[in-house]
């Protein structure tokens, strides 16, 4: 009769070689990583490295000349050379012949590039705005009396900001749909009245010094708007 050989010996042979083959293959198989410590985070594809060398990140865009802001508004204007007459100076010196939306100023008028750019202010938000509200048209021309001049104040002593091409006088205003507006005396609770009124209060924040009709015996016939500086901000609004 035949002898049976006894199968535990092979049994726990191949398993001790499939337990060896998992073991190699564990020792193969590479550890994940540890998340980085947050003081050590990298840096995200949103944020720059700060490790760039010096001046690879764009420089910033220069700011915008005077005279820049004012081609970018549509004013219409030649750039002059300074003015030197003596004691009167002006700097920043622009010939302006228009205003934006075809607000045209006559006669084209001298004075320094901050002033010009006043009176776009003032042009756009209060008097293209109340020329609608009280007389229901569009202003079209302003009409200046004096811009720069070498001269002292009326009162003397000292002079003037038209010596400084920093002021000017408006006699008024001329429109699309209605007659000319001279500024001066108009009747009590009229269009005109009320407009000359508020086109004068609105200068006021724009300009440093606005003189009208019942400010002085000087100025009944204009309105006077300067920017002359004064000490704290300090203005004139009569």
């Amino acid at each position: 009769m035949p002898m049976r050989r006894n199968p535990a010996p092979f049994v726990v042979g191949g398993l001790l070689s499939l337990a060896l083959a998992a073991a190699q293959a564990a020792e193969d198989v590479v550890p994940p990583l540890p998340p980085p410590r947050p003081d050590r985070a990298a840096p995200s594809a949103a944020e720059p490295s700060k490790d760039k060398p010096a001046g690879s990140e764009a420089q910033a865009k220069p700011e915008e000349t005077c005279p820049e802001r004012l081609t970018r508004l549509g004013v219409r204007f030649e750039t002059r050379p300074p003015i030197q007459d003596n004691a009167c100076a002006v700097q920043d010196t622009v010939l302006v012949s228009s205003l934006p939306d075809g607000f045209e100023v006559s006669p084209a008028s001298l004075m320094t590039c901050p002033l010009a750019e006043g009176l776009v202010r003032w042009a756009r938000e209060v008097v293209a705005v109340e020329a609608e509200r009280h007389l229901q048209t569009k202003p079209k021309k302003l009409l200046i009396g004096t811009s720069y001049q070498c001269r002292d104040q009326r009162s003397g002593g000292k002079l003037s900001e038209h010596a400084f091409g920093n002021a000017v006088d408006v006699m008024g205003l001329e429109f699309d749909k209605k007659g000319p507006l001279t500024i001066g005396t108009h009747a009590e609770g009229s269009p005109e009245a009320a407009f000359q009124d508020a086109v004068r209060k609105g200068a006021c924040p724009v300009f440093n010094t606005v003189l009208g009709p019942g400010s002085d015996s000087d100025h009944g016939d204009h309105l006077h708007l300067d920017m002359r500086a004064r000490k704290n901000d300090y203005r004139i609004c009569q």
